[in-house]
Formats: structure tokens, sequence, C-alpha cells
């Protein structure tokens, strides 16, 4: 058996490496590839038998060969995966979308595996699983010091099959029996006309029913009454499939405009995209699109596009800037690779990277890389853009930046946490609005309750503290010491105040999510206190201003 297990080893370690070599590609000629593959691979199977047979403590072998593949992919970008057989439903996830499991979503809390999302219509919301929820078994195996990914092979397996779950609530243990179920993704979270004919629809993520989800979105919003104008929300949009981008591009874009160009490592790899249908709206109802941070990939693609081709407005923050595009590769034994193959050129040429991985690589396996070496992009307005490692917006809204308070609070969890105390303590969600009554509340929650936050200040002022103590300062200097600690403590929470628009709409919406309300009560709750939103409301209602923004400058 273990001479099988090797000789599979070495047979997928063999397609990784082929993959890799990008067989057929001419570098320098054919014979130079193959010659490279032969020799590699004859000295890596002689080590890896060499260390199998003679290393003087036994080796595990699947584990020896993983990690010799985690080592190889380390050198290259970090989309380039080993993804191995137990991994198969994150494949299906991506491009359809679709796994089987029981409708819950999991993170860790305080050490703790616990439910941070129950979808809608699936066994676990039917059965009454909560946001909040701890998870402490599963099947009768015990959670405890699970990660996260393990809590996936028990929940997810074949439709049909099903489970048994423990959970803690407050202090209560309670027991469901769940049913896995074909779940589908949605990647439109909310649509809807939001006022005066205007529609908007949050897209958030692309797998290979995003076109279809879309078209009848605005189907649905043109049946309402005449549409004015639309926003396309992209923030948070990690992005998703390519295909997905071209056909949702296809519904905005006027018949025979160039939506993006890929290349691959082949001289005859590059492939335009062209729009090939009459769009769904056209120029006359005019777009925004609002992107962010974290506005990735296909989401990039489409944002790209409408821009260069002055098809509408960008409001927002620069996206993420991701110009690479992944494949899924099959290997054997039920292995796959998620591998780079193609880099993506917006309409006016622009490459978006934003880190070059290929520059900054430390073992030299790239040969130079021409991409980062590009100036300035004309759009089809002769409007000026650039290749800044990802898209700026047409009109730049910052939101408030996160300062130490905020980001302990979203490290820690601490809106999570008064989340689950508020609706235990007010389990009737119907009337719930949020009001400053709450934020005091919060405010009160955070000063009395484990919240380990300090700032920069009070550890640079505890590092100094040690010091002093070790080298034996006088009782005076300690005496000053205790007094600007004191003071430090009393003003750690300094940035409350000026945080309270980002802190109210975090509670808002982990509060709304544990009552389970409707999406749509989720989404206009959040946009009330959305500055970006606003801003896309008020610019797409100035037909004027719009245009504007669309002329060269």
């Amino acid at each position: 058996m273990k001479k099988i297990k090797l000789f599979k080893n070495l047979i997928l370690l063999a397609l990784v490496a082929f993959a890799f070599s990008g067989a057929g590609y001419n570098t320098g000629g054919d014979d130079d590839v193959y010659t490279q593959i032969n020799r590699n691979m004859d000295v890596f199977g002689k080590l890896y038998k060499e260390i199998m047979l003679n290393y003087v403590d036994e080796i595990e072998g699947d584990k020896f060969m993983k990690a010799g593949i985690d080592g190889m992919l380390s050198t290259l970008d970090p989309y380039t995966n080993f993804l191995d057989e137990s991994r198969k439903d994150e494949v299906d996830l991506i491009t359809t979308g679709k796994y089987g499991g029981v409708g819950i979503t999991v993170g860790m809390k305080d050490s703790m595996i616990v439910v941070t999302e129950v979808l809608e219509g699936y066994s676990a919301q039917k059965e009454g699983l909560r946001k909040g929820d701890e998870i402490l078994e599963i099947d009768g195996i015990s959670m405890l010091g699970k990660k996260i990914l393990d809590i996936r092979s028990y929940t997810r397996g074949a439709p049909g099959t099903q489970l048994k779950m423990k959970v803690a609530r407050g202090d209560k243990e309670i027991d469901f029996i769940l049913t896995r179920e074909e779940i589908q993704l949605k990647n439109i979270g909310y649509k809807g006309v939001i006022e005066d004919g205007i529609g908007y629809i949050k897209l958030e993520r692309f797998n290979k029913y995003a076109e279809n989800e879309v078209s009848d979105a605005i189907n649905e919003l043109k049946s309402k009454g005449e549409l004015k104008g639309l926003i396309l929300d992209l923030r948070d949009n990690p992005g998703g499939l390519l295909d997905a981008a071209i056909g949702i591009l296809n519904k905005f874009v006027d018949k025979g405009n160039l939506l993006v160009t890929t290349k691959g490592r082949k001289k005859d790899s590059e492939r335009k995209y062209f729009s090939e249908q009459t769009p769904t709206i056209g120029k006359d109802v005019p777009l925004i699109v609002l992107i962010n941070e974290n506005s990735a990939s296909a989401s990039e693609i489409v944002a790209g596009a409408i821009q260069d081709l002055d098809r509408g407005v960008l409001v927002g923050t620069k996206t993420f800037g991701k110009g690479l595009v992944q494949v899924f590769q099959p290997l054997s034994f039920g292995n796959q690779l998620k591998i780079t193959n193609q880099k993506y050129f917006t309409p006016s040429g622009r490459w978006i990277q934003s880190k070059n991985y290929f520059k900054e690589n430390k073992n030299g396996v790239f040969k130079p890389n021409p991409y980062y070496s590009q100036n300035e992009f004309k759009t089809l307005n002769g409007r000026i853009v650039y290749a800044e490692g990802g898209i700026t917006p047409d009109k730049i809204i910052d939101v408030i930046r996160n300062n130490e308070l905020l980001e302990a609070l979203g490290s820690e969890d601490m809106y999570f946490k008064f989340a689950t105390k508020y609706v235990m303590e007010n389990p009737d969600g119907a009337n719930f609005v949020m009001n400053d009554d709450v934020i005091s509340q919060f405010h009160s929650f955070i000063h009395n309750n484990d919240f380990g936050f300090k700032t920069g200040a009070q550890m640079e002022l505890s590092n100094l503290k040690k010091d002093i103590e070790e080298k034996q300062y006088s009782e005076k200097v300690k005496s000053y010491i205790g007094m600007l600690e004191s003071e430090l403590t009393a003003e750690r929470f300094k940035d409350f105040d000026k945080s309270k628009p980002v802190i109210r709409r975090m509670l808002e919406i982990e509060i709304l999510k544990k009552y389970i309300m409707p999406e749509k009560l989720i989404t206009e709750s959040g946009i009330k206190n959305d500055e970006q939103f606003q801003e896309a409301l008020k610019i797409i209602k100035d037909r004027g201003f719009y245009n504007s923004l669309l002329e060269p400058r």
C-alpha cells in the first residue's frame, strides 16, 4: 500500500509541475521546457524516495507531499492553490454557488464555533437555529477545539442526509435534527426601487447564475414603472467568474464595445471580449456603480469597463486591485489546481493589479513583467484614467477611517456580543428601532464587559513602565507614570463619539441579522446612513452633474 501511495504522490506532483510548466509553450524551444520538467521531476522523485525510505524518523508520505506542493506554490501568487478532494465543495461553491448543507455559516468567537448567519428557507432556519448559537456537538462529536474547516466536513454532505447538532444558547443547551439540502447562494442580496424610479441592485458574488439573476432583477425593476436610474452596488463583492462579469456588462453596454481583454503566457492566448447583445438598460438610463477596497476581480472587470466606456459613474473608494484570472485544472485522484493563467485588461488597456507578486517574489522564479510600467490611459470620451493598483472612482467618497477603537470593536466581536445580549433581552424584534438609547447601552456594555482594548499609547506606556520597574527608578517617576496611565485609561474611548456613524451602522446590522428580518429591511435600514449610497442617489438625480462627471477635464 505504501508503494502505491508513493506512486500516486509522484504522479500527482508530476501533474502539478506539468500544469505550472506551461507545457506546449515555447520559451526558447519546446525542448527546453520538457527538458526542465524531466530533469527536475527526476531530481524531486529521487529526493522524495530517499527521504521516505531512509530518513531517521518515519515520514507521513501524503502530508510530506502536501508540504512540498504548498512550498512550491508559495513562490507564486496567492490565488494559485492546490485543492484536494476534501475541498471539492469549495470548487462547487465558487463555480455554481451550490453545495449540500443545512443553511448556516459559522465563525470563531472566543475559541467557540458560532453560527454567524442562518440562510432563510433551509433546514437550520426552519428548525429554529439562530445567529449566535454556539455549536457544541455534531452527531455526538464535540466541536470544542475544532477549526472552521473541520466544521464544514461535518455539516456539508449529500442532500437528504441528516445530522444532529447540540448548541448552547445563553445558559441553555438545545438539540436539533437538521436535514442537508442543496444550498443555492444568491448572487443578489437585494433589489428594489428606492425612490422616484431609481433602482438599486446589491450584487454580492459572480457565480454562473449571476447574469440571469441580474437580468431578472432589471426586468422586475422595469415592471414597476419607468426606470429613471440604476445603482449597482459592488462594494465588498470579491468577484467570481469572468463569464458572469461579461454577461452582466452586456446588460448595460452598447453592442460591439470591447469589454475586457485577457492575455495568458502564450503569444496567441490573447482574447478580446465584446458586448454581443442589445443592452437591457440603455445609455438614456444613468448608471452608478458603487465600489470600495473590497471590490475585486470580476467586480473590477465590470467597474473598469463601465468607467472606460463612460457608461456610468463610479462612486466610493479605490478597488482592491486584482488583475489576475484563475481556472480550475483537474488533477488525479479528485484533486484540483486553481491556477492563475491569465491577466485581464480593461477596454482602455489598464492592468489594475495592485500587489506585484511577480516583482516582489524573492525566489526569482519569474521573468521580467512589462505591465507595471504603464502610464495614463483614456476613456472613450477622452477622460484620463490610471492603472494605479485598483480602479479609482469618478467620485471618491471616503467613509470614516478605521481607528484603534473601531478595529478593536471589530476584532474582538463586540458588536456581535452586544447584539446577542440585546436580542436575548429583547426577543421581539418587530418594533426594533436603532436609536441613541441602543448606542448608549452599547457604550456601557464595552465599559463594563471584558473588552481588552488598549490604545497604542497605552501599550507603549506599559513597555515603559516595565522598563522603569526593572531598572528601579524612583517612586516619583513611578507616580508620574501612574498618573499618565490613569489619564490614558480614561481617554481610551475618546474616539467613540466621532465613530458613532460606523458604530450605529454595525450595531444595526448585527441586531437585525439576529432577528432574521427580511433582507429588504436590513438593506433599507443600512442605506439610510450610508454616505456613499446617499452620494450616488444625489448624483443620479442631478443629470447635469452626472453628465459632467463623464466629460474630459
